[in-house]
């Protein structure tokens, strides 16, 4: 609490590396470094902070798991043919399968990042879609710590504008699966 309310920030690239390697680890929930990183730098800043460090984090899991592990991925891809099936449909779709994970509150962000490199999902696609997956969630993020100290009635409009966030994106993703029809 200290560190949020004090006014210098002379350790701004110290705190930038931080949050990218929290980001890049499984399991630590980046939602309370998302809040936190809201509380210390307001909200425009702190989602800016917050989407540019989770994009960055993204980007190093997916090209760490690309190069170690991508000829795994073929392997795992032959054993079973469910598992082919995903994984073809994934690939037929890259963009909207990853955006569509990326918006889901559930879904493990590293698990997405090491399935994208793991299985050579295009990289360019898979930034696009990190990118724009991760706004709203990281604005929410900023959001919350932010107005850590409100009450919940606060937090309703977090909801209702991540709902709207995903409605959004899935009218987008009909639309565009009717035109292509």
């Amino acid at each position: 609490m200290n560190w949020i309310n004090e006014d210098k920030d002379g350790g701004f690239i110290i705190v930038f590396v931080l949050v990218v390697i929290l980001a890049a680890v499984p399991g630590i929930p980046f939602g309370l470094v998302g809040g936190v990183i809201g509380a210390k730098y307001g909200l425009l800043w702190g989602s800016l902070i917050n989407i540019a460090a989770s994009t960055l984090a993204a980007a190093l899991i997916y090209f760490l798991f690309r190069y170690l592990l991508n000829n795994l991925g073929t392997v795992w891809a032959e054993r079973s043919t469910s598992f082919r099936k995903m994984n073809t449909f994934i690939k037929n779709h890259s963009f909207w399968s990853l955006l569509i994970a990326r918006m889901i509150p559930i879904m493990p962000a590293s698990l997405i990042n090491m399935y994208a490199g793991v299985f050579g999902l295009p990289f360019p696609i898979f930034i696009l879609s990190t990118l724009i997956g991760k706004i709203p969630i990281m604005l929410i993020f900023a959001y919350v710590g932010v107005n850590m100290h409100s009450g919940s009635g606060e937090w309703m409009t977090v909801l209702v504008i991540y709902a709207l966030c995903l409605l959004i994106i899935y009218a987008l993703y009909r639309s565009l699966n009717y035109k292509r029809r």
